[in-house]
């Protein structure tokens, strides 16, 4: 499957998001979410790694969905690949699960947001939005999972080993 690209008539002024998913109902939903925003715009999708790092060259974005497991790989390694390649790119890993040592695996490899597939449009859209500025999140599922003290120092930057108690 070729990555889906959109005209860049349609892409001026607005956020620029890939979503990486090898599911295409799943890339599909997550577009028609993203796009009702007047600010935002899904540039390309992308079924699996190669295609995400074809797309990250060709269309300029200012943010990554990416799952955490896809077909021959996982999100954290597609992360790495990206961050080594675009370190100022946002990537918000989307996961079926909510336990802590993937999120740790996922901000480890350099994402800046971890959410569940469980979560509802608004709460991927207040995702987006806090990755872009410039903060760390954590869907509220997943948040749950970590003592306040793990959490505030995520949220603050400090992704040590030594942080990631649960």
């Amino acid at each position: 499957m070729k990555e889906k690209e959109m005209p860049d008539s349609e892409t001026k002024e607005k956020t620029r998001i890939l979503i990486v998913d090898d599911n295409p109902v799943i890339r599909e939903g997550l577009t028609q979410i993203i796009n009702r925003q007047s600010d935002l715009l899904v540039c390309a999708e992308a079924g699996n790694a190669q295609q995400a790092l074809e797309a990250v060259e060709k269309q300029q974005v200012d943010l990554a969905i990416v799952d955490m497991l896809l077909k021959n790989t996982t999100g954290i390694q597609v992360t790495k690949d990206l961050k080594s390649r675009w370190p100022g790119l946002r990537v918000l890993i989307l996961s079926m699960s909510d336990e802590p040592y993937y999120t740790k695996g996922a901000f480890q490899a350099g994402a800046q947001g971890y959410i569940t597939k469980e979560e509802v449009a608004d709460e991927i859209i207040n995702g987006i939005r806090q990755l872009l500025d410039g903060k760390i999140y954590l869907s509220g599922r997943v948040a749950q999972k970590f003592p306040r003290r793990t959490l505030e120092r995520i949220r603050a930057g400090d992704l040590e080993d030594s942080v990631w108690e649960y």
